[in-house]
């Protein structure tokens, strides 16, 4: 048989949908769209393919290892959209942020990523979401996740989950410690082994020596095993894109820390962030146990009672709009992968089951990295796709 001759089925990962199932997606995606504009929402649209640096920019080599790229018949590279939230701030941005103090946008249509299964393989599916851009409000975190768990309730999922974890804390927790910032970016990049247990913490400082982080002595570092370092980090980055948790891309990330001048850790304080890093990430389950686990080792890391006060602010929130508390949990170790996030995170769940169906979180420096004046940001969005499988 030659070539010509072959059968060309479809693309693998890319999903027809027949008359039945495009009836579900489409009214999913309808009842999604309607509750949003009652919510005071308005609905926008957005290309499918943008300039690649649109998504390099939005930050983490995770993020762009998942993303489809290609150059145009000009040369130009451009990406099949793998989210929404760089789009519509781009938007934002275009209309010269002259919108109104706040602005709240939704959006449907598919979205692109590649998923490792053995290999790397191309997906397509649906979002629906909705961002708020220029908030001022102090309570809209708490609105925002009342907005999405409620939505699912209304797309007709059962029981539906909440975890919340908390991006700043874990920034303001890294600065706390007297390493270099590829160290911190290091470590970060490793949160999800040293949880998996594929990485230990002795293996963990090992691995840091080896990169010229530090070394056996324990005494600092300076430039030029800090350029070992960056490379090394680079390279650690680009394996971390291959995991299907789905922000500046591994080569930026690398100049800027570049920028920043010699890398100087010491092995002792080196090893004491690993310590504490693995101790906190290990923190997850019900708001109430898990809070007082996190005060406990926060206490011990000295750094005072009420480090973790937005986030208790947050969940008195929360509890007070309604959401009931048995169906939140918090995860100190939530690595969403969207590294932007500069505040609240949170991952949608059904039931007992542990497969997605969205989530979100605040972005405030998302506008200014895309071009625009400093914004605050925040927005979450449904995988339709996976919704349509949990309310069968």
């Amino acid at each position: 048989m030659s070539a010509n001759d072959r059968q060309i089925n479809r693309f693998n990962q890319m999903n027809d949908l027949l008359p039945n199932q495009l009836n579900e997606n489409t009214e999913l995606i309808s009842t999604a769209l309607q509750y949003l504009s009652k919510s005071g929402y308005q609905q926008v649209e957005t290309p499918i393919i943008e300039d690649s640096d649109l998504f390099a920019r939005k930050g983490g080599g995770e993020l762009m290892g998942l993303v489809c790229t290609f150059s145009d018949a000009r040369g130009q590279r451009v990406s099949l959209r793998p989210e929404f939230t760089s789009s519509i701030i781009r938007l934002y941005i275009e209309q010269n942020n002259k919108q109104d103090s706040e602005t709240k946008w939704s959006y449907a249509g598919p979205v692109f990523r590649y998923r490792s299964y053995g290999q790397m393989v191309l997906e397509q599916f649906t979002q629906v979401g909705g961002e708020v851009i220029g908030d001022q409000e102090a309570n809209t975190d708490s609105e925002l996740i009342c907005t999405a768990y409620n939505g699912l309730k209304k797309l007709g999922v059962k029981n539906p989950k909440i975890t919340i974890g908390d991006a700043k804390s874990l920034s303001k927790f890294f600065n706390t410690f007297e390493i270099s910032n590829p160290a911190k970016q290091f470590i970060k990049s490793n949160l999800g082994n040293i949880r998996s247990g594929i990485t230990d913490q002795k293996q963990l400082v090992e691995l840091a020596i080896e990169s010229g982080l530090t070394d056996e002595e324990g005494s600092a570092t300076g430039s030029d095993s800090g350029s070992k370092a960056l490379l090394k980090l680079e390279e650690l980055s680009k394996d971390q894109i291959n995991k299907p948790l789905g922000r500046r891309t591994p080569t930026e990330i690398i100049t800027r820390l570049e920028s920043k001048g010699s890398v100087v850790n010491d092995k002792n304080e080196f090893s004491r962030a690993v310590d504490f890093a693995s101790k906190l990430v290990a923190i997850n389950g019900d708001s109430n146990n898990s809070l007082d686990s996190a005060d406990q080792l926060i206490s011990i890391a000295g750094l005072g009672s009420k480090f973790f006060d937005p986030l208790k602010s947050l969940l008195l929130d929360l509890e007070n709009k309604g959401l009931p508390i048995e169906n939140l949990s918090l995860d100190f170790g939530m690595v969403r992968g969207i590294s932007y996030y500069t505040g609240m995170i949170f991952e949608l769940t059904s039931g007992n089951d542990s497969i997605s169906l969205g989530g979100g979180g605040r972005y405030d420096k998302l506008a200014a990295n895309l071009g625009g004046t400093n914004s605050n940001a925040l927005g979450f969005a449904y995988n339709i796709d996976a919704i349509s499988e949990a309310i069968k």
